[in-house]
């Protein structure tokens, strides 16, 4: 009678166990991403699911496991209406993709141009006497809420931090790293343009 209780007691355990095992596994298969047929303008195709995806860079992952990643601009109209539609951008990034600031603290000789293309690449330059001058080349931004990190290679640059959503003309912004950030104003918005 022991011996039975015992075995009846393992399979009951045994059952429990099984069942939450196959709960386990319906539930995590319902988290897998949707892997979908995706087209580039150039019309390759590549079947992948959706990863990740930014302002700048769309992560996919091939059935075989291989991580593509490429700028959202490369996709058709269809795949990148489908990424924002996962990875909507955040509200500042309408303000701010393919546009020019002209920023200018009190104490500095000249003014700061901050340029956003719209292929993720971050220009940086002075404006004196008329003319901008670059002063780093190959930079990238990364836009997370108000903050904008100014990355060069994968070491943070730099980085802005916009006081509202919708930034115009007069706001005051801080540009540097933690310990050498300056305020100053927003003195000019236009479209993007070669330095």
């Amino acid at each position: 009678m022991e011996r039975s209780l015992i075995v009846h007691s393992i399979l009951k355990y045994i059952a429990f166990a099984l069942i939450f095992i196959c709960k386990s596994a319906l539930a995590s298969s319902g988290d897998q991403p949707e892997v979908r047929v995706w087209k580039s303008k150039a019309g390759t195709k590549v079947k992948a699911s959706l990863i990740s995806a930014d302002h700048s860079e769309v992560k996919l992952k091939t059935e075989k496991g291989k991580i593509i990643s490429l700028h959202p601009n490369k996709l058709c109209k269809d795949d990148q209406d489908y990424v924002l539609s996962k990875f909507p951008l955040p509200p500042i990034a309408k303000y701010l993709i393919g546009k020019r600031i002209l920023f200018h603290v009190q104490d500095w000789p000249v003014t700061a141009v901050f340029q956003f293309d719209a292929d993720g690449d971050f220009k940086y330059g002075s404006l004196k006497d008329g003319k901008i001058l670059t002063e780093k080349n190959g930079l990238q931004y990364k836009i997370k809420d108000l903050e904008i990190k100014i990355l060069d290679g994968e070491k943070v640059f730099s980085r802005l931090i916009f006081p509202s959503a919708n930034p115009k003309i007069g706001d005051r912004l801080s540009f540097g790293l933690s310990r050498t950030m300056v305020n100053g104003a927003i003195i000019s918005i236009a479209e993007a343009a070669p330095f």
